[in-house]
This record gives C-alpha cells, structure tokens and sequence, in this order.
C-alpha cells in the first residue's frame, strides 16, 4: 500500500513539473512563432517534442480600448502625453498567458508604438523582431490585464491591438482583435505640409496668365 502511494506521489510530481515546463511562466519567448505568428511554443520536457495548440471554437476574450483614435505626434516626451488605456479581460472565463501587439488592420506583421504595463507582476515588454510586444509575466489565472499604449513619433498608421490569449496548457485563442484606432491631427498636418507646394502652383498660374496678357 505504502509502495503505491509512493509510486502515485512520484507520478503527481513528474505532470506538475512537466505542465509547469509547459506553460511558458515567464511570458511568449522571442522567437519567430511567438513574435510573427502569435503562437505559443509548449515543449514536452520528457520527449523534448513541442506540443501542438489546440485552438479554441469561441473566444470568451476582449480587448477593450478607451478610446477608438490617439493624437500624433512628434516626439517621445509628446507621445506620451496621451496614453491609451487598454485591457484583455475574460468574458466568464480565466486565461494563463498572452501576448498582444498594436499591427495595421491590413494584415501587416509590424508592431507599432510602446507598451505600459499597469498592473505590476501580471505583465511585461520585450523587444521582438518586428517591435515592442507585451507578454504575461506569471501563469497564474487571471480575469483582466491592464496596460496602457502611446504611439510612435511620425506614425501616421491606423491599428488595432491583436493578441492570442492561452486559456491553459492545451487550448488558445488566436486573433482576439480590439477596435480600430484612428490617428487625429493627419488632415492638419498633411495641409500645413502640402501649403507651399499649393502656394508655388498658385503663383506659377497667376505668372503664367500675365505672361500671356502681356
């Protein structure tokens, strides 16, 4: 009796270890899969085979925005002025891990402006291939993250923040989309550039007439 109980104990030892392996603890590793394809990568420590994810039918997750635009800018200092506050949260379901990035609503791999993690321990940044991504710290259940996000000095972009959301060790969620994110300020910016060339037209045509009268 005593022998089974061990041999029992011994089994329950190794799963834990194995899962706790599994999840990936410390947040999305930076790596291609990761990075580009917002894939988690979960390795079998006992046959050091990676174990296919398993994609989930519904998406019990959101990404809400505080605001669908944010204001350009030209600098650091002025970008952050106006942060966007934004959360991943769980409609009647937890989820362990994540990894979210800011890319243009046209299927464009690149990630845009910065990440400010707002709740400390639940979150991280790290510097991925193709930009700034924000990844779990911990593989604890959670219900909501909340960050916060500032554009890029010149960006000019509309997006939207995507992220894959693992429910646990099996199952994922890719293609959680938040709304889209209009920039303010383009139409203003884009006059004031484009005046001068107007102006020398002008001139060019009112020249152009009194040549002719002449």
């Amino acid at each position: 009796m005593m022998f089974r109980l061990c041999v029992s104990f011994a089994v329950f030892c190794v799963l834990c270890c194995k899962f706790s392996v599994l999840s990936y603890p410390q947040g999305a590793p930076v790596r291609t899969e990761s990075c580009i394809n917002l894939q988690p990568i979960h390795m079998d420590p006992l046959t050091n085979q990676q174990v296919p994810n398993q994609q989930g039918t519904t998406r019990p997750y959101r990404i809400l925005v505080s605001q669908q635009q944010y204001q350009t800018c030209t600098s650091n200092q002025q970008c952050g002025l106006q942060p966007l506050q934004v959360s991943i949260q769980g409609q009647g379901g937890l989820f362990r891990g994540f990894i979210v990035q800011a890319r243009t609503p046209n299927g464009g791999s690149r990630s845009w402006g910065q990440f400010i993690p707002l709740q400390t321990g639940d979150s991280k940044v790290i510097q991925c291939q193709n930009g700034l991504t924000l990844t779990h710290t911990a593989n604890n259940d959670k219900n909501i993250v909340r960050f916060a996000w500032i554009p890029e000095p010149g960006m000019r972009e509309q997006v939207q923040f995507v992220a894959t959301v693992v429910q646990n060790l099996r199952t994922i969620y890719p293609g959680v989309y938040s709304a889209q994110l209009r920039p303010v300020g383009v139409s203003a910016i884009r006059v004031f550039n484009n005046a001068p060339f107007k102006t020398a037209g002008i001139i060019s045509f009112v020249t152009s007439v009194i040549a002719i009268l002449l």
